[in-house]
């Protein structure tokens, strides 16, 4: 499957959304949430999100001004890899 460079964009930024409200709807008040697309952590943080024509940019904009401690940082791409290797690595062991 071929994806745009704009579609990628709009799917971490989902998955970054569904995230947030699933930790909200289980009573999470202090998060913090990495992210390797840095173009999109610059967008959240610098607070540009709620004029944003991506509603899942918008919907993050209001989920992070709720009352709660959220903490969100930009994780090299590589990092990501390691983590992804060790989580298949456990599931690998424990079948």
């Amino acid at each position: 499957m071929v994806l745009e460079k704009d579609e990628v964009f709009r799917i971490k930024a989902r998955s970054m959304l569904e995230g947030l409200r699933l930790l909200w709807d289980k009573g999470y008040r202090q998060v913090e949430l990495e992210c390797d697309n840095a173009i999109l952590v610059k967008i959240i943080l610098v607070g540009e999100a709620f004029d944003s024509h991506l509603m899942e940019l918008r919907a993050i904009h209001k989920l992070i001004q709720r009352n709660w401690g959220i903490r969100i940082r930009h994780i090299p791409r590589a990092h990501n890899a390691i983590a992804d290797f060790m989580a298949k690595h456990a599931l690998q062991v424990s079948q």
